[in-house]
């Protein structure tokens, strides 16, 4: 797909989510190593490197799944470090796995179970949920049960799940694996969509083509650092990400 133009003055803002010389180690191997990264309101970053390279051990400790080594980690100016898992969702941080993590009710059951958690007046989380089904193309398939869905409508719910308690970041791991290319670019548009709400995204995905169409920036992680980072085109070009990780890719 061909990115359409968009004017989007990111550094205007102030970042939604900063992660600041970020360290963690496992049995005393180094993992993560003095992590720097930022994203801004209704920015798409993407997050790419070598299998191994410490990308999901990234996300956790983002999420609050892992306690860091050292550095720090800051949502809205406000430093969350030592916050458990479910400070930081209500600070506005919220993960897609890349697994089909939906429930074995309908796909109206799954967004309205996730609004009365988070929504008290009846009458909004309805609007809500009627806004979400019919945003995200899910409306004809409401009474069905989730787990007949494709993966396609599975990751439409999953996403639209997600917007229900209005994150400020969204980690999406690998939401476009295992998709034909024609729904690769349909999950492709509904991920633009979020920056409308100026929901900052973190995407990772094996397919370096899969990413590259939708991102403002792009950081690649490899040998347990970031070795590249900036807009996608100057990435690209960087002789350390070619040689750690796109090889002789051609964009």
């Amino acid at each position: 797909m061909k990115k359409s133009f968009r004017i989007i003055k990111f550094k205007k803002n102030k970042p939604v989510l900063q992660i600041k010389s970020v360290s963690k180690s496992f049995d005393g191997r180094p993992v993560l190593k003095k992590i720097d990264m930022e994203v801004y309101p209704g920015e798409i970053v993407g997050l790419v490197g070598p299998n191994g390279s410490g990308k999901s051990t990234l996300y956790g400790t983002i999420i609050g799944q892992y306690k860091v080594d050292s550095g720090d980690i800051f949502i809205n100016q406000k430093k969350v470090t030592e916050l458990p898992i479910h400070k930081r969702a209500n600070m506005g941080i919220s993960y897609l796995s890349q697994y089909r993590n939906v429930f074995d009710i309908s796909v109206f059951e799954n967004l309205m179970g996730v609004a009365e958690l988070c929504i008290d007046q009846k009458q909004k989380r309805n609007e809500l949920v009627e806004k979400l089904l019919f945003e995200f193309n899910l409306n004809h398939l409401r009474t069905l049960k989730a787990s007949v869905l494709s993966g396609g409508e599975t990751r439409r719910l999953q996403i639209a799940r997600t917007l229900i308690t209005k994150p400020k970041v969204i980690l999406l791991d690998e939401p476009l694996a295992a998709l034909d290319p024609i729904i690769v670019q349909e999950i492709q548009n509904y991920i633009l969509k979020l920056q409308a709400q100026s929901t900052g995204v973190i995407i990772t995905d094996h397919n370096i083509n899969s990413v590259l169409p939708i991102v403002d920036r792009l950081y690649v992680i490899a040998s347990n650092s970031i070795i590249a980072s900036g807009k996608k085109d100057d990435v690209l070009r960087s002789d350390k990400a070619k040689k750690l990780y796109f090889g002789s890719f051609d964009n």
